[in-house]
């Protein structure tokens, strides 16, 4: 079937949807690094009238109605996506359940949006460190040095490099973020994964570098405070590993002071 169509930079913004799951307008601009508001606009025109992308429908509410349009994937995006050498079937085939996502999953992809164009930024303003974020459509090809670590699937790792110091090694972070709806016994059996993670020695393996330092993200304080309890307990169990370091911080706090803000509780 012939999809109608779109110039070469347009191409991007659906490889952008494939990344992401889920972006608004500021973000994709932000990520083409481009300056005018007006031709992102008429891109994104374009682009739903073709199908390529979909909006996602708001409330009838001024709060609602003042908030950037959130694009998901259309019909014409996922066919442009599987003729793309680059973009996994697998990833592909989860883009057909879009509409049928939570707010707190629509939520959560932006969240890991703003956290990834945070790096992106410091990057730039920064002049003792560096980083680099990979995102789990990066790592789900089998010739990502990352793709042992599909069946783990964070949401996101970033490293973290002080520049300027030779032979100071580099940092890895695991990001993971927790619904608002997600029932607790899932979130226990997501941490009691992670332990098993580090137990199988799978990243020293493969990365040959210390475990990276994991940071999960809660919803609220009180879903914070169950999941700092429960994660103790479960680490007294383990005989508490000395290397090994988890971080709580909230949802808020995140996207008030940052990834790297000093808003992180440690056990």
């Amino acid at each position: 079937m012939t999809i109608p169509y779109i110039t070469p930079k347009q191409r991007e913004i659906p490889k952008l949807i494939y990344k992401f799951r889920f972006l608004d307008r500021k973000q994709i601009q932000k990520l083409l690094n481009h300056k005018d508001k007006r031709r992102i606009n008429s891109w994104l025109k374009d682009l739903s009238e073709k199908d390529y992308l979909e909006k996602v429908p708001k409330d009838n509410t001024f709060a609602e109605r003042s908030k950037p349009t959130i694009y998901r994937i259309g019909i014409n995006g996922i066919r442009f996506l599987s003729i793309q050498d680059d973009c996994s079937k697998e990833i592909i085939k989860k883009l057909y359940k879009n509409k049928n996502r939570s707010d707190g999953f629509i939520n959560q992809c932006i969240l890991l949006c703003d956290i990834y164009l945070t790096l992106q930024n410091k990057n730039i303003n920064q002049d003792n460190l560096s980083y680099e974020a990979i995102t789990s459509s990066d790592f789900i090809y089998p010739k990502s040095p990352f793709h042992f670590i599909t069946n783990l699937s964070p949401n996101l790792i970033y490293k973290e490099v002080k520049k300027h110091k030779k032979g100071t090694p580099s940092r890895y972070y695991l990001i993971e973020t927790f619904e608002q709806t997600l029932p607790r016994y899932s979130i226990r059996k997501r941490i009691r994964t992670y332990l098993e993670f580090y137990y199988s020695n799978l990243w020293e393996d493969n990365i040959n570098k210390d475990f990276p330092i994991l940071k999960f993200i809660c919803p609220t304080k009180s879903e914070l405070i169950y999941t700092k309890r429960y994660t103790k307990k479960l680490l007294q169990d383990y005989q508490n590993p000395t290397d090994l370091h988890i971080r709580f911080a909230t949802v808020d706090e995140v996207k008030k002071l940052g990834i790297s803000g000093e808003i992180w509780e440690e056990i």
